[in-house]
């Protein structure tokens, strides 16, 4: 498994961000860091299901509105060369 960078890294709040890994399968995962254990919420093929990526996020994020989760994807796209 490839560790998450900062690189590659987007903050969706304190505890929760999202790993970005263009040439995975599976290329963007979600993990949370509490109390220093870091441990993998979920993933999947942002790529080809951006769509789903709505309520991917609000599942895992309950508390996140739609202004958040478009910014989200803003930051998420040009790591495929998807328009923004």
């Amino acid at each position: 498994m490839l560790e998450p960078t900062k690189l590659n890294q987007i903050w969706i709040n304190d505890h929760i961000y999202i790993a970005i890994l263009p040439e995975s399968a599976y290329n963007l995962e979600v993990w949370e860091n509490t109390t220093g254990k870091i441990h993998r919420m979920a993933r999947m093929d942002y790529k080809y299901h951006r769509d789903t990526f709505a309520g991917f996020i609000y599942r895992l994020c309950p508390d996140i509105n739609l202004m958040q989760i478009h910014s989200l994807q803003k930051q998420i796209n040009p790591f495929f060369d998807l328009e923004v």
